[in-house]
């Protein structure tokens, strides 16, 4: 269980001194790092997620679990066609299953033309259903954030492979603002 806990403080402490920029922003749409214009999006989430060999856990019935959270993304602009991108977001998944499994993600990667998103980064979570105690993971994902007026729909797929054949994928959407 102490585990568990320091591994959730952790989380929390990545998360909160990662992104000082948005917390001082005035405005969320732009903001003025180092001289740098960096654009900001945030928005709900909600998807699927199949972790392999979870139904073998005490605790979930099935590997299918419904997923809700929330996400912040921010860019950089490159000048053309690429960007620079930073992803974080909180998920809880399980819920279907009356189970509350959750995750945060960080991811650093790259976005292309305004559209098409490649990131890489940690996902940590206070649940191991291998009983392992295996609380940080490699997360990859790709997704795509179609313009809606004001706001935009994003589309992401992750996956987060663990030892012992422990993945988990996701599929998740939402909407920014």
């Amino acid at each position: 269980m102490l585990k568990k806990f320091i591994a959730l403080c952790t989380l929390i402490c990545t998360l909160t001194t990662i992104t000082p920029a948005v917390s001082h922003a005035k405005n969320d749409e732009v903001y003025d790092l180092a001289g740098e214009e960096w654009t900001t999006r945030k928005g709900m989430r909600f998807g699927y997620t199949y972790a392999n060999k979870a139904d073998t856990s005490d605790r979930l019935e099935s590997p299918h679990m419904v997923s809700l959270g929330f996400e912040m993304q921010q860019t950089m602009h490159g000048g053309d066609w690429l960007d620079i991108l930073y992803i974080q977001n909180i998920m809880v998944s399980g819920i279907d299953q009356s189970v509350l499994a959750p995750s945060a993600n960080a991811l650093v990667g790259f976005e292309i033309n305004e559209a098409l998103q490649i990131g890489v980064g940690v996902n940590g979570t206070i649940y191991d259903p291998s009983n392992q105690e295996h609380y940080f993971h490699l997360v990859t994902a790709v997704g795509w954030t179609q313009q809606a007026g004001k706001f935009s729909v994003p589309i992401h797929v992750a996956y987060i492979p663990d030892v012992k054949d422990y993945y988990r994928f996701a599929v998740t959407t939402g909407v920014n603002w």
